[in-house]
C-alpha cells in the first residue's frame, strides 16, 4: 500500500531514531518522513534486497518484518511442511479429497455445500490437520482408485464414520440413501426395502429401471416363482 509522506527532515524529528536497528528481514536505512496522520515512516531494506517504505510503529509491533517475501515463504511452506501434499501447484490426489472434504462442509461459496455443510456435516476436529488425516487414511486401505465414503449418510466426516470406497460402491450407497417420502413418512430406499422385506435391487428397479411411481412400488405385491417338478 502506498503511503503519501510529508517530507521531514531527521532534524527535525523528536521520535527514536530507528536508522541502523533491524526488525525481522528489515534493516532501517533511513528516515522518510511523516505520514498525512503524522505517522514515521521508514524507509528499509529487506534481506532479499527489496526495498519499502513502512511505518515505525508496525516495525516496532513485529507487523512488518519483511517487503512481503517472508509472507509468501510463510504460505509456500504451509502448503509443504509435512512433505504430503506435493506442493501448490501439483497437490497429490489425497491431498486434494480433504481439501475438498474441507471445503464443501465449511465454505458457503462451494457449489456442494448445500449438500454437506449445508446440513450441519461436519469434519471432525482431528481430521483438520492434514497429517492426521492422512495417516489415519494410510492405515484404513487409502489407494488412488478409491474415494472417500460416509457410512452414516448424515453424519460427519470422522474415523468412526468413513471408509473407503470404489466410485461404483459410493454411486450405490448414494442411491441407497435417496430419501424416499411416503404417507408421511421419510425414509431411505435402503431402509424401505428392509421395512418391506424386499430386496433393494427390486424395489430400485421398480423406482428407477420400470418407472413405476412410489405407492406401486411399495405396494405391490412380490410375485414368487414357483418350481416345478419333473
Amino acid at each position: 500500500m502506498k503511503i503519501e509522506l510529508k517530507r521531514l527532515s531527521l532534524e527535525n524529528f523528536k521520535g527514536e531514531n530507528l536508522i541502523g536497528q533491524k526488525f525481522g528481514r528489515l534493516t532501517v536505512i533511513r528516515f522518510a518522513g511523516k505520514s498525512k496522520y503524522h505517522i514515521a515512516c521508514w524507509l528499509c531494506e529487506c534481506d532479499c534486497g527489496n526495498v519499502i517504505t513502512t511505518r515505525g510503529s508496525r516495525l516496532k509491533n513485529g507487523s512488518a518484518q519483511s517487503c512481503g517475501c517472508l509472507r509468501k515463504e510463510n504460505a509456500l511452506k504451509a502448503c509443504t511442511t509435512h512433505g504430503l501434499s506435493g506442493g501448490r501447484n501439483q497437490p497429490k490426489r489425497i491431498y486434494r479429497i480433504w481439501r475438498n472434504m474441507k471445503s464443501r462442509c465449511s465454505n458457503p461459496k462451494t457449489p456442494k455445500y448445500k449438500n454437506y455443510g449445508g446440513r450441519g456435516i461436519t469434519v471432525c476436529s482431528d481430521w483438520l490437520t492434514f497429517e492426521n488425516f492422512y495417516n489415519w487414511a494410510m492405515a484404513n486401505g487409502y489407494r488412488d482408485n478409491l474415494t472417500i465414503e460416509r457410512i452414516d449418510n448424515d453424519g460427519d466426516y470422522c474415523p468412526e464414520n468413513c471408509k473407503w470406497a470404489t466410485y461404483k460402491e459410493q454411486a450405490l450407497n448414494s442411491r441407497q440413501n435417496h430419501i424416499i417420502s411416503y404417507e408421511g413418512k421419510s425414509k431411505t430406499l435402503k431402509e424401505w426395502a428392509a421395512i418391506l422385506g424386499m430386496k433393494y435391487t427390486t424395489l430400485e428397479a421398480r423406482l428407477n429401471q420400470y418407472g413405476w411411481d412410489i405407492e406401486k412400488a411399495i405396494n405391490e405385491p412380490i410375485r414368487r416363482r414357483v418350481a416345478h417338478g419333473n
